[in-house]
């Protein structure tokens, strides 16, 4: 009787980092093709996303109830994030294209460092829209377990849309268009 034939523990390394990686890369490429499709909530069914006012980096009172009437597009992120940086170009465009036909953007740094550390990013990447540090574990952070997060709220101040991770620019216009159109 012959023994069990055995592989080379480094090929059995290689073959579960592999797996590992092949595994990551297909979780993010479908979670990033389907974020729009999986995370929009149908009016009916919508809830109101919890209040909340932070003060903007240059000392500006914000608060999602003086928003009433308006589309809101909240983005949170951080300056150490690598999908964040990346979308944030993207973000910028948006909110300039949209901020004329009623949208108003947000971003909420979740940066442990500050306005110190969050200054230089905004200015790197020419962010003129609104940026708050939420106060740790404030209702509107509360599920936020990883960034970048986007949500898009309806007029009434009900989350329509909810994207985990890096958003597709042209999602994120037509997911605008239709809430502009309701």
């Amino acid at each position: 009787m012959s023994s069990p034939r055995r592989i080379p523990y480094g090929r059995l390394v290689l073959f579960a980092l592999g797996a590992l990686g092949a595994i990551f890369v297909i979780n993010r490429l479908g979670a990033r093709g389907s974020a729009s499709a999986a995370n929009s909530v149908p009016a009916d069914q919508r809830s109101a996303a919890p209040a909340f006012s932070v003060t903007t980096l240059d000392g500006t009172p914000w608060s999602l109830e003086s928003q009433c009437g308006k589309v809101v597009l909240v983005n949170f992120f951080a300056t150490w994030c690598p999908p964040c940086r990346a979308e944030m170009p993207d973000l910028v465009k948006i909110a300039q294209d949209y901020r004329p036909k009623g949208v108003e953007t947000i971003g909420l740094s979740l940066d442990e460092g500050g306005a110190d550390v969050v200054q230089p990013f905004l200015k790197r990447y020419r962010v003129d829209f609104p940026v708050g540090l939420p106060e740790p574990g404030s209702a509107i952070t509360a599920g936020i377990t990883g960034i970048p997060v986007t949500l898009i709220l309806d007029k009434s101040g009900r989350v329509a849309r909810h994207y985990v991770g890096m958003i597709s620019e042209e999602q994120v216009r037509g997911d605008l268009d239709a809430l502009l159109a309701e």
